[in-house]
């Protein structure tokens, strides 16, 4: 198994333990990673200039690799490349009409999830309050924790 290095920020993928925040359970082969994959630390570079820097090149790993029905290939349940696994739409009861929303930053690339408009993409109607979002959402920007997620507090100018 082989190790890949980003050359911009030095993100190194390792097929032994793959990148499951990414989609890609332990032992996912490189070849297996979707061309268009990009960093997930840097998000600038690209599969293509990721740099071989351990392991067994593909090449000679299958000239000394077992046959092929001796290790079944591994295969990925790959989000797009550099986005976070979907979580399952989170089901929830209609907001009370006195329901304040609030935002909350992500203290890692500035991320904001309003729970007044949910983010669809993510799988969070409208209304969605934080703390519904399950444990081990990420960031969809940057793929940070949610422990990572802070209040956000709009300051409004001071009128004179």
């Amino acid at each position: 198994m082989a190790k890949y290095q980003c050359p911009g920020c030095g993100y190194t993928y390792d097929e032994i333990q793959g990148n499951p925040h990414e989609g890609f359970p332990p032992g996912t082969l490189w070849s297996q990673v979707p061309e268009d994959y990009a960093c997930p630390d840097c998000a600038v570079r690209d599969k293509e200039d990721f740099i071989l820097i351990g392991g067994t090149p593909p090449d000679e790993a299958a000239q000394t690799a077992p046959s092929p029905a001796a290790a079944a290939p591994v295969t990925p349940a790959a989000p797009a490349a550099h986005q976070a696994p979907q979580p399952a739409s989170v089901a929830q009861a209609p907001p009370a009409a006195d329901t304040v929303y609030r935002k909350w930053l992500c203290i890692t690339c500035g991320h904001i999830y309003d729970e007044a408009l949910g983010d669809e993409h993510e799988g969070f109607a409208p209304g969605t309050l934080f703390s519904q979002i399950p444990n081990d959402w990420c960031c969809p920007d940057c793929g940070a924790t949610k422990e990572d997620y802070v209040l956000y507090e709009e300051k409004l100018g001071e009128l004179a």
